[in-house]
């Protein structure tokens, strides 16, 4: 016969709920979000966005958005995508967006509606707002002290080069501020200050450079061949990754080909 004393029996419980607990901590989440998609972000106004993501197989979601009642109701295909469309209004917020299954939810906090501009190119584009080293750029104190704004949205995606289409990026939207507007780009952030004191609605911007970049790296196999003579020149093994043939088109483009936006610049 074993004898387990209370104090034994206590501690096992104890390392039980332990294990519970971290096993349920380490569980992979069901509902994953795309990655352009997050807090903080401005979605285009007065008309239809698209929100997309991953989960299980099957599953059913339900997407609410605040600012409307009606909810969606989506079932993810085969490979686990989930996309749905939904309807915006004028500008204003904050709004929040929540996807739910039966399990699990996620919700999008502090959205707002309003303009949403991406910025791409080379050198340019991609130069901050304190420059690089000893080159900062003119004003840029003054910019900075006066960068704090609620009403304008910043998203660096990082850079990355890629073989192959891409569903994610590296990067999240931030509210402008004087601690994260000086490594954004200067034309890119700049526009958006002009914009939104013109409009006087939130503006989102997008910012996705290359410096030396080679507009072929920019462009999608699809569109690349209609031009056979640039394809077969980007693709030579000595040219630089970010100058090959859809290697950034497929990083840093195709993430985001479906978040609706009002232009680019």
């Amino acid at each position: 016969m074993y004898i387990i004393r209370k104090s034994n029996f206590m501690n096992t419980k104890y390392i039980l709920l332990l294990v519970f607990l971290f096993s349920y901590v380490l569980m992979p989440a069901e509902i994953k979000v795309a990655s352009i998609l997050g807090d903080n972000m401005v979605l285009q106004r007065n008309t239809e966005v698209k929100l997309w993501g991953r989960a299980k197989s099957g599953e059913e979601l339900t997407v609410k958005v605040s600012w409307q009642r009606a909810k969606i109701k989506t079932v993810c295909n085969e490979k686990g995508e989930w996309l749905v469309q939904v309807k915006t209004v004028d500008a204003g917020g904050p709004y929040s967006i929540l996807i739910a299954s039966q399990k699990e939810k996620v919700i999008l906090k502090n959205i707002l509606l309003g303009e949403v501009w991406i910025c791409s190119g080379q050198s340019n584009m991609e130069f901050p707002i304190t420059g690089y080293g000893d080159t900062p750029m003119n004003g840029s104190t003054e910019i900075l002290i006066h960068a704090d704004n609620n009403n304008i949205r910043l998203f660096n995606l990082k850079r990355a080069v890629a073989g192959t289409p891409q569903e994610n990026c590296a990067g999240n939207w931030a509210v402008a501020s004087s601690e994260n507007v000086g490594s954004f780009s200067a034309i890119g952030y700049l526009y958006a200050k002009q914009l939104q004191q013109k409009l006087n609605v939130p503006v989102g911007i997008i910012h996705t450079s290359w410096g030396g970049s080679s507009i072929e790296a920019w462009m999608s196999k699809e569109t690349l061949y209609n031009f056979p003579d640039a394809l077969r020149q980007t693709t030579q093994d000595n040219t630089p990754q970010h100058q090959r043939a859809t290697n950034l088109y497929n990083g840093m483009i195709a993430p985001i080909v479906n978040f609706t936006i009002k232009g680019a610049i």
